[in-house]
């Protein structure tokens, strides 16, 4: 099905709603019309039905991205939040071997050098696990800004198969 013929039933509503607000009683005094409330509302609801499916189905994108991007960041704090639990335990760990080690002269020495090497590989380590979480956003982010494209691109275009404002009408002037 072409654009035309999916904007078509849409556009002849709106012309119809349009003929409605033009054939309306005027207020004296004011730019106020009265129209028929039913005969409005039925009109609306008929727009809504002849929508394109292409707006509806972007819709439903933007409410999935949010989605998305909300449990991206979830699991990229739980990520994060593991990493550092874990270096805390490291270091703790390497806190209390180092404590043990203490109290022998010679092994003092080795001791530092082996704290201090858990200390680097539990940072290491935390370090790793925030760029895969950092990674991991980042292709989220990116499949999301693709898809959040080809949904814009498609509401741009039925946009431009809708005829512009005022186009080839003249409004009856009451």
């Amino acid at each position: 099905m072409s654009p035309d013929t999916t904007a078509a039933p849409a556009v002849a509503l709106i012309d119809e709603l349009e003929e409605l607000l033009s054939s309306g009683r005027r207020l004296p005094f004011s730019a106020s019309v009265v129209v028929n409330e039913d005969e409005v509302l039925d009109l609306v609801d008929r727009v809504r039905l002849a929508l394109p499916d292409d707006l509806v189905a972007a819709r439903h994108l933007m409410e999935d991205r949010d989605r998305i991007v909300a449990s991206a960041e979830q699991e990229a704090e739980a990520i994060v939040a593991r990493a550092e639990e874990d270096a805390r335990r490291i270091v703790a760990d390497a806190g209390e071997q180092a404590v043990a080690l203490v109290a022998s002269n010679e092994i003092t020495a080795q001791a530092q050098v082996r704290a201090e090497a858990v200390v680097a590989e539990a940072e290491a380590a935390a370090a790793v696990v925030r760029e895969e979480a950092d990674v991991y956003a980042r292709n989220v982010m990116q499949q999301l800004e693709g898809e959040l494209a080809r949904a814009l691109a498609t509401v741009r275009k039925g946009i431009e198969t809708l005829p512009q404002p005022g186009a080839g009408r003249r409004r009856k002037k009451g």
